[in-house]
C-alpha cells in the first residue's frame, strides 16, 4: 500500500463513526460535544490528512500549482490523475461533505427540527454534498413557513 492509498483509507475510516453520529445520535451528549464543544474536531483532523495529502500531490506535480492558478478541466484532470492527486481530491471532499453535515445538523438543531427527516437528508449531503444541502434547505424552508 502506497503513502497516498493509505491515507486515502485512514480518511474513509476516519468519517463513518461521524456520520453514524449525525445519522443515529444527532441529539446524544456525545454529539453535541464532538461537534460544538470540543476543541479539536473531526474535521480538523480531515483538514490535517488533507494537508498531509495535498502538499506532496502538489510538491510532485510541478504543473499543479499552474493548473490551479488557471484552472482548466484538463489540468484539473492532470491533478487528480495520480493516487496522491485522488486521495488528496477525496480527502478534500470528505472534509467538505462533513463541514456541510455539521452544518446542516447545527441548523436543523437551531431551528427544532425532527431528525427523522433530517437523518435522510443528511444522507444526501454525505454522497452528494451540495445536492444535500439544497435538499435541506427547501424541506426546512417548506416545515419553517408551515409552522407559521
Amino acid at each position: 500500500m502506497n503513502t497516498a492509498e493509505l491515507w486515502f483509507t485512514i480518511g474513509n475510516a476516519l468519517i463513518l463513526p461521524f456520520w453514524g453520529m449525525l445519522f443515529f445520535i444527532p441529539q446524544s451528549k456525545a454529539s453535541i460535544w464532538v461537534f460544538e464543544r470540543s476543541k479539536v474536531s473531526p474535521l480538523h483532523l480531515l483538514a490535517l490528512i488533507y494537508a498531509i495529502t495535498v502538499i506532496p500531490a502538489l510538491l510532485s506535480n510541478p504543473e499543479g500549482l499552474a493548473a490551479l492558478a488557471r484552472p482548466t478541466l484538463e489540468g484539473v484532470k492532470g491533478l487528480l490523475g495520480s493516487d496522491a492527486g485522488a486521495a488528496a481530491g477525496w480527502i478534500h471532499y470528505l472534509c467538505f461533505d462533513l463541514f456541510v453535515g455539521v452544518a446542516v445538523w447545527k441548523s436543523a438543531r437551531d431551528r427544532k427540527h425532527g431528525f427523522f427527516w433530517v437523518s435522510p437528508v443528511l444522507g444526501l449531503v454525505l454522497m452528494f454534498g451540495p445536492l444535500g444541502w439544497l435538499t435541506y434547505e427547501v424541506i426546512s424552508r417548506w416545515v419553517q413557513w408551515r409552522r407559521v
